[in-house]
């Protein structure tokens, strides 16, 4: 039986989370879309050392777009006799780190590969320490979550992070391992799993594995999402829900990172409500979590509901029913729902025409949103 810990605000999640790697005794598994070295980044690359001059073990995975700009200085500063740094699918010509890269073999089979498989990232946020801790969520390591404006909380995205321990972090390393060991893969093994549409076909499971929580739901599916683009499937799953008396409600952005991204998720609004499905849009900060009350479970992790998530990038999520955290996540939602606007057919309706096509015109490229 594991313990879990739901965490909002950036302040606390990043404190405690450097306090337990400050306190790693043997192993630390750190993987992240992006790792920037600001001020935040800085903080966990001297965590990092620290620990490896405690002799503990650490492994560094960062994905080779999200992480662009400092993976380079990333392996300078961190690369050592006890961490290894390893980049998923650094981009075609950032040559230089290569070496780092989660392929094997000469370099111009490893760029044929990574020009293959530019479209296709490690966007998980996972922390495992020690074999018994395990953090995820929607955090990446990066003061970006706090909007820049430190002293202002107001400013600071909308993120969920999660602490657990028990069983969980076994099959949560196991899950890392599978990618990690990637890099032993020769190049005739890796044509074949590309050819066969293995990777695809992983992330693919994923995304029906969600769908199959989803459609067992009884009495609610409470949704808190970033980028909103569901795949056909999953909106037939909510419509189903709905008509089995299920309370499904949707908290997205009304202003994004992503600047046009609320006016995407609006063309959706009319199939949704007509469907019965209620939809809120939360304007207080920008929401960045990736959250799920499912009946009497909680889904926290990395998982956007588009395509993008779905099919293209790795992902990791967490389905917990400890009765404090889904009581936690329950108040949460409540407050959320309290500080948003609730969508209805008229209000949609009202919606200016130029709004309107701005989000329909990204629809002919949702499979890559």
């Amino acid at each position: 039986m594991g313990v879990e810990t739901l965490f909002f605000d950036p302040d606390r999640y990043f404190s405690q989370l450097l306090i337990d790697i400050e306190q790693a005794k043997s192993e630390v598994i750190l993987e992240t879309y992006i790792f920037k070295l600001d001020e935040v980044g800085q903080q966990f690359v001297s965590a990092l050392q620290q620990a490896c001059r405690r002799s503990v073990k650490v492994r560094l995975l960062v994905d080779g777009v999200g992480s662009y700009m400092d993976t380079r200085r990333l392996v300078s500063e961190l690369e050592s006799e006890n961490c290894e740094i390893r980049i998923f699918h650094p981009l075609p010509w950032d040559f230089n780190v290569y070496k780092n890269g989660l392929s094997a073999g000469q370099k111009y089979s490893q760029l044929l590969y990574y020009i293959a498989s530019i479209n296709h990232r490690d966007h998980r946020k996972l922390c495992l320490i020690d074999g018994t801790i395990a953090w995820l969520g929607s955090f990446n390591i990066t003061a970006g979550h706090y909007n820049r404006q430190l002293n202002q909380p107001e400013d600071r995205w909308h993120d969920t992070g999660l602490r657990t321990t028990g069983d969980v972090v076994e099959e949560l390393k196991e899950n890392f391992e599978q990618v990690w060991q990637r890099k032993g893969e020769t190049r005739s093994r890796r044509t074949r799993q590309f050819l066969a549409i293995h990777a695809i076909g992983t992330r693919k499971q994923r995304g029906r594995e969600i769908i199959e929580v989803l459609q067992q739901a009884k009495n609610r599916i409470w949704i808190t999402n970033a980028y909103f683009n569901p795949s056909n499937r999953l909106l037939k799953s909510l419509k189903r829900a709905v008509r089995h008396n299920v309370s499904v409600m949707l908290i997205v952005p009304s202003r994004s990172d992503v600047s046009w991204f609320p006016y995407f998720a609006r063309t959706y609004y009319a199939d949704l409500l007509n469907a019965g499905i209620r939809v809120f849009e939360y304007s207080v900060q920008v929401i960045h979590s990736k959250t799920m009350l499912i009946d009497e479970a909680v889904l926290v992790g990395s998982t956007n509901l588009n395509y993008r998530s779905f099919v293209h990038d790795l992902e990791v999520d967490a389905l917990v029913s400890d009765t404090d955290t889904v009581r936690q996540m329950e108040d949460k939602f409540e407050v959320d729902i309290e500080q948003s606007t609730e969508i209805t057919l008229r209000r949609w309706r009202n919606y200016p025409l130029i709004l309107k096509l701005l989000g329909w015109l990204p629809r002919m490229l949702r499979y890559w949103l």
